[in-house]
């Protein structure tokens, strides 16, 4: 295509190509300084963020060369050279725009956009974005510059009607096309943690990957009398496939005493929007803004590595209370066509309790009316039925902030006729993290950073977050008021309340990926014979199991003879283990996840989970392939049921029948094979002249020799601050090695009490745990001696 002057269209491109290589520079550049703005990432860190972020915007940008070179020859062909540039500045700006509101996304939820936007109605996202990124000078300044550059750069072009290059263009797109054999995640390897990775990556890419992956996940449903993993468990049956016995131990029983009218308990459920462990709870990794919730803890049975299985509110309410398979994208987004089953609120309701749901938002989202109205929910109070007399909050678009739910909730506690079990569901920890009063909360704040000794080098970063941890500190004494006050009724004595967050919210950067999913569970009651503090794993799955074994074992009520139910009770455990085996799904899109054992498998990728909820990257082909089987037989189970669309014969109505301790063990899975690899066989620690030793022996159970590893100490304060790190020098360990390390820290001067040390095999570039075994040693007694994992 060659114009009149000589010049062709093709040419063209290569002189014009700078003003949009300019401007994604520019785009990229803003989106990490707003990404880094108050975080606490170190110097080397930030500028390792922003050389992968470059280099994955030139990439993405040289990949979309042959796409925009297509579109752009007509335009390009044009005689006029000032139509000729606002024609190419239009169609570059979109490419431009779609990115920086990519961005924008991630500036506000902090996780970035993929498939999960096909999950949503336009009702729904348009709820969601109305309490998105403020129009900042800064966010209008990342918005607007990038578009600003290319259009100058293209007048600039277009008033000297460069002719450009054959060669160069043929250049670029040759290097568009070759770029497509390489991996785009470029350079990601060398952050540090995922959330300095989710800020590097190309958002544009990040989004075309996860919406291909999506649109090519065909479910995968096993014929129907075949069993996916071990020979000794049973088929899937070909239509109910979660179908079992209702054999939940009563875990919880021995905790409880007797009602004092001899009738069954009221149950109270409390589902905190975004309430996450890393800023709730003892040893919170950044210190706790719960302070109520705190003490509530201390009077409470308490769960340390308790997981919520959803990594947004989606599945929340048929894990808790229905303990169900996730479909497809989430038990709700069936609709019409979700299943009838037993769950708490109509097993219940059939046992004479009066039921009843609160909520400030419109309950439609998400689909959560339906869902409630399938478990016969008596009295559902939302957005629209919330009542007059009430404020909605002017700064969100969800509705009633959590001080007005309350109030509502509080309202009608004449009303309450006992046995009963409600729910409340709050929504203030949720963008846009504002609502009235919030200037008080601000000192407060302020005043917390003190009480949590936050350092100096932090309280940046921390501050960047006020508006987050305001609200935190907000909705938890709207927690303390409700109890309070309920603690004045007739019924509170005889009343089981249990605390938890639908999800760990994203928008305070999470270290790893757990922490998505790592919440607390606060089981309390005037009821309870004395507190304790549980470090078993066990999730939201495991909860109705768990109450509805309490109530038929311990009260006398009954419970259904079969269930679909996923989870098998909670754990209680004082000790760190899991036993059970569970689906988790973060967004309605993604691919599931697996929990099995002391196994994580994501992405197919496989992780040990080690003590305090950290994830360390594992290599062991048996392991990995047993895991791969136990969410094999999840995903096939779970494509049979979309395929047949029941649960169970009886759907919601199902046999109900007195508790019995089971005789017969339940059919169990393989046993996952023994791990070899790097694992930390033992630790002790000693009280030295100077400070602390510790002797740690580290273990190789491979015929070949490790990777090379720094042993690592990690010593941290009763609030779960970390006062101080030594490494060892580093080590590879010989085929079936071991070999003995010895550490020394300085004596802890800031314990309040007692003070822990966890030793782990790191990694030597990224400092990551690797390998298995993480130990977790008090230093308030003379010695403390790891046991094998």
């Amino acid at each position: 295509m060659t114009t009149p002057h000589g010049a062709s269209a093709w040419s063209r491109f290569s002189s014009a190509f700078p003003a949009l290589l300019l401007a994604q520079f520019v785009l990229v550049a803003g989106a990490v300084l707003n990404g880094v703005a108050g975080a606490t990432w170190d110097g080397n860190q930030k500028w390792a963020i922003a050389g992968v972020a470059a280099l994955q915007a030139l990439l993405v940008l040289l990949r979309a060369v042959p796409i925009l070179l297509l579109l752009s020859l007509p335009l390009l062909a044009l005689k006029r050279a000032w139509l000729r540039g606002m024609a190419v500045a239009l169609l570059w700006s979109l490419f431009i725009a779609l990115q920086a509101l990519l961005d924008q996304y991630y500036q506000v939820a902090h996780v970035p956009l993929g498939a999960d936007l096909f999950g949503y109605s336009f009702a729904e996202i348009r709820t969601t974005l109305s309490d998105g990124a403020p129009l900042n000078p800064r966010n209008l300044l990342a918005l607007v510059l990038p578009l600003l550059v290319l259009w100058v750069g293209l007048w600039w072009w277009a008033r000297r009607d460069a002719r450009g290059s054959t060669l160069w263009t043929t250049v670029l797109l040759l290097a568009g096309l070759l770029l497509w054999l390489a991996p785009l995640p470029a350079g990601a390897g060398t952050l540090k943690d995922d959330t300095a990775r989710e800020l590097a990556s190309n958002k544009l890419a990040w989004f075309s990957a996860d919406v291909r992956r999506w649109s090519g996940d065909d479910a995968e449903v096993a014929p129907a009398a075949t069993s996916v993993g071990s020979a000794n468990e049973p088929a899937l049956d070909p239509k109910y496939p979660f179908l079992r016995a209702e054999q939940t131990p009563d875990t919880l029983g021995p905790h409880f005493r007797a009602t004092s009218d001899g009738q069954p308990p009221n149950v109270v459920v409390i589902v905190v929007e975004g309430l996450g462990r890393s800023f709730s709870g003892p040893q919170a990794t950044l210190g706790s803004f719960t302070p109520f919730l705190d003490d509530l803890a201390t009077r409470s049975l308490y769960f340390d590595s308790f997981l919520a299985n959803q990594g947004r509110t989606f599945g929340v309410l048929p894990t808790l209370f229905g303990s169900l398979p996730f479909a497809e994208e989430g038990f709700t987004a069936l609709g019409d066509r979700m299943p009838a089953h037993p769950g708490l609120f109509n097993v219940l309701g059939k046992q004479g309790y009066h039921t009843a749901f609160y909520n400030g938002t419109d309950t439609a989202f998400d689909n959560e009316r339906g869902y409630l109205q399938l478990q016969q929910v008596q009295k559902i109070v939302d957005l629209p039925s919330f009542g007059a007399g009430y404020q909605r909050n002017p700064f969100s678009a969800w509705g009633y902030p959590d001080k007005e739910l309350v109030s509502r909730v509080l309202a009608d506690n004449d009303q309450l006729q006992a046995p009963f079990a409600m729910a409340i569901q709050t929504i203030s920890m949720h963008t846009s993290y504002q609502f009235p009063g919030q200037d008080a909360y601000r000192a407060r704040f302020e005043q917390r950073l003190g009480e949590l000794r936050i350092p100096e080098t932090q309280l940046a970063a921390y501050r960047a977050n006020g508006d987050i941890y305001s609200t935190i500190l907000y909705t938890d004494d709207q927690l303390r008021r409700y109890f309070e006050s309920v603690a004045k009724t007739p019924w509170y004595a005889n009343t089981i309340f249990v605390v938890t967050g639908d999800h760990r919210l994203p928008e305070i950067p999470m270290g790893e990926h757990m922490d998505r999913y790592h919440v607390p569970l606060i089981i309390f009651s005037p009821l309870l014979k004395q507190p304790k503090r549980i470090a078993a794993v066990s999730s939201q799955l495991d909860v109705t199991p768990s109450l509805m074994a309490l109530l038929s074992n311990t009260y006398g009520l009954k419970r259904p003879e079969r269930t679909p139910w996923l989870g098998s009770g909670l754990d209680m455990n004082e000790g760190f283990r899991n036993i059970h085996q569970l689906p988790l799904k973060q967004t309605k899109t993604s691919a599931p996840e697996y929990l099995a054992d002391g196994w994580w498998l994501r992405e197919g990728k496989l992780y040990a989970l080690q003590e305090g909820m950290h994830l360390a990257p594992a290599d062991d082909a048996a392991v990995q392939a047993w895991a791969t089987q136990r969410l094999q037989r999840y995903t096939q189970a779970n494509a049979i049921f979309m395929q047949q669309g029941v649960l169970m014969p009886d759907g919601g109505e199902p046999r109900l029948v007195a508790y019995q301790a089971s005789t017969q063990p339940a059919p169990v899975a393989a046993a996952a094979p023994a791990a070899h690899g790097l694992t930390l066989e033992s630790a002790q620690v000693m009280p030295a002249a100077d400070g602390v030793q510790l002797m740690a022996m580290f273990r190789n159970g491979d015929a070949k020799p490790s990777s090379v590893f720094v042993p690592l100490a990690v010593m941290t304060s009763e609030d779960g601050r970390e006062l101080q790190e030594v490494y060892g020098s580093a080590v590879q360990l010989p085929a079936n090695g071991r070999q003995q390390v010895q550490l020394r820290l300085r004596q802890p001067q800031d314990c309040n009490g007692r003070c822990y040390v966890s030793v782990f095999p790191s990694d030597p570039e990224t400092g990551k745990a690797m390998g298995q075994g993480r130990y977790r040693l008090p230093l308030d007694s003379p010695a403390a001696t790891g046991s094998q994992p």
